[in-house]
């Protein structure tokens, strides 16, 4: 006579698979942040490296972000952040400009920045708004996923990396030095030691 499980042998097999369940969720969520993380990382050298092109080739940064940030201009951010007076944080509107111009070139036939890596969001004209991004090509090309279900025009982009804890979208940090007219972008996650390590020129 064949003999079915027992209450206990069943409770066991379901810790176990309980266990196991864990471990592989545990496992999967960390390597999606893995994953968010190393995007953030390749968003923010895409873009260093598009800012890099355009003043090798211009003598100048884009957006005219020079005549914003010369003179008496300071930020509170950088000082309370790092003491150094020298070091200004660009606002993300700021930022947004720079981008805007770095697409243009893109479209006048100067391809300054691999635009397959970058990262969007709609504007929403909140800033306090949390917003799921887009990778850029999917943005214009416009997406089921999108809430708005229509392509986006750059003037409604905001520019940025996925935040990697729940895949939202987050702002560069693009931090300016003064003294030696050099622009670092960083994520929000980064470190603010040795600033001007690699900074691009």
């Amino acid at each position: 006579m064949r003999r079915g499980f027992t209450i206990i042998e069943l409770v066991m097999v379901v810790a176990i698979l309980g266990i196991l369940l864990g471990i592989v969720t545990t496992a999967a969520a960390g390597a999606i942040r893995q994953a968010r993380s190393k995007k953030a990382s390749a968003c923010c050298a895409i873009v260093q490296a598009a800012f890099e092109t355009y003043y090798a080739q211009k003598g100048k940064w884009p957006g005219g972000i020079e005549s914003k940030i010369t003179g008496d201009k300071t930020n509170s951010e950088g000082r309370q952040d790092r003491s150094d007076d020298d070091l200004y944080v660009l606002d993300p509107g700021d930022v947004d400009d720079m981008m805007r111009d770095i697409l243009r070139e893109y479209k006048n036939g100067n391809p300054c920045l691999d635009i397959s890596g970058l990262f969007v969001s709609r504007y929403q004209g909140n800033k306090r708004s949390r917003d799921r991004g887009l990778d850029f090509m999917t943005a214009i090309r416009g997406t089921k996923k999108d809430a708005h279900g229509q392509k986006m025009t750059t003037s409604q982009m905001h520019f940025g990396y996925p935040e990697s804890d729940h895949g939202y979208f987050r702002h560069f940090k693009v931090i300016y030095s003064k003294p030696t007219d050099q622009m670092k972008v960083k994520t929000h996650d980064d470190e603010w030691n040795n600033v001007n390590e690699g900074c691009c020129r």
